[in-house]
Parts: C-alpha cells; sequence; structure tokens
C-alpha cells in the first residue's frame, strides 16, 4: 500500500530551508539509442538494449512511481538512464506545490539512486523569486537534463527561461546538459539534444500504441 508522503520508507536531511533530498552527481553515461516515455516503457516486454526512460508526459501517467516508488524501481532497472520524474512544476502554481513538486522530484532520484538506478537530474528552475531555494540539492558538476517543452513560447517566457538557464550554468557548473526539446532551441554549455518524438522501431512499442488506441 502507499506510504504517507513515503516518510516511512526514507527521509533525507536535506538541504536548505525545505530540506530538499540532495542528489548524487552522475558523471558518466552509457550509449543512448532510444528515450521512451516512461508510459511506453512500463509496458514494454521486452526491455530494448541502449535505451532511457524519460518523464515529460502528463503527470497522472506517472503519479505511480511516487506512490510505488519500490515496484516502479524494479521496472526501471532494466534501462540504461532514467531522466528524474517530472512532477510539473509550472510558474502559475501557488509557491506551496512548486516546493512539494521540487521535493518530491529530489526524494524519488535520491532515494532511486540509492537503490543503483541510473539517474540523470533534471533541472527546474521557475521564477527569479524561487532561486533562493530552487537549486537547493542539486549536483555541482554533474551530467544533468533540461527540457523546453511546454515552457511557453512568448518572448518574454523564452527570455525568463534564458535568463534561469544561465544561472544554472554559474550555480551548477553542469558537465553535459541534456536538452529534451520540440524546436531548435540554441543553449549555451555542453549540449547535447534529445529528440521529443519518441522512435517507432524498437519492438513492442507499436504494439502499445494499438492497444492504447483501443481502450
Amino acid at each position: 500500500m502507499p506510504q504517507l508522503l513515503n516518510t516511512s520508507i526514507r527521509e533525507y536531511v536535506g538541504v536548505g530551508e525545505y530540506n530538499i533530498p540532495a542528489i548524487q552527481p552522475v558523471h558518466k553515461l552509457p550509449s543512448i539509442d532510444t528515450w521512451l516515455e516512461f508510459e511506453k516503457a512500463k509496458k514494454l516486454r521486452n526491455k530494448p538494449a541502449k535505451t532511457g526512460v524519460h518523464f515529460f508526459e502528463y503527470d497522472f501517467k506517472f503519479e505511480c512511481t511516487w506512490n510505488f516508488p519500490d515496484r516502479y524501481a524494479e521496472v526501471l532497472s532494466a534501462y540504461d538512464a532514467i531522466v528524474t520524474p517530472d512532477y510539473s512544476y509550472y510558474v502559475d502554481f501557488p509557491k506551496a506545490l512548486r516546493i512539494y513538486n521540487k521535493y518530491r522530484m529530489h526524494w524519488i532520484t535520491a532515494y532511486w539512486q540509492e537503490l543503483g538506478l541510473p539517474m540523470i537530474p533534471l533541472i527546474r528552475i521557475g521564477l527569479e523569486e524561487d532561486w533562493d531555494w530552487c537549486f537547493d540539492g542539486y549536483p555541482i558538476g554533474s551530467i544533468v537534463a533540461v527540457s523546453t517543452v511546454g515552457s511557453g513560447k512568448s518572448q518574454e517566457a523564452i527570455e525568463q527561461g534564458m535568463k534561469g538557464y544561465e544561472e544554472m550554468l554559474k550555480r551548477l557548473e553542469p558537465q553535459e546538459i541534456l536538452i529534451y526539446s520540440n524546436g531548435v532551441d540554441y543553449f549555451p554549455g555542453n549540449v547535447r539534444y534529445i529528440k521529443y518524438s519518441i522512435d517507432k522501431h524498437i519492438d513492442g512499442v507499436d504494439d502499445i500504441d494499438k492497444e492504447d488506441d483501443d481502450d
């Protein structure tokens, strides 16, 4: 059964005013040919080689990871890399919810790292007014991931996002940045871009899509 906010599973001392769990740095990644959404990755019977998992999809599709972290750690253990679950962190959320989802992202990443999963920290920055806590718990000099999907395309949103990105470069000095984007964006730093849509050549993925269409 689900544990009360996972406090009975593990409690971390944490960093900063809100005791955000610290994520360990990542300095090496295996070769990844394909990135799968969690919703598809969890359904594949035969786990393909050189495949990573991301959570850039609707929250309801992976809320189960927070409710049952041990169960889904076992499911994901067959994959070569896992980006932090992307619990929504919209700038128009109440501050309490932004902090709560920040905490959840860090807790599950730290816990899954403890269990041996090859986690990639996802960086969420938010508003400039959040900078006094939104960088807490992130590793320095690590490989990290950033997503621009759903971040808005207005000039104001683009400028705000780039300002936060540049602040992240200063504070975290990432070794490499995996950018998940649906556009042709330019970001400074040691950047590698991840395709927005998944590849369909993996055995079983087409069958899953057909099953979903029948629901």
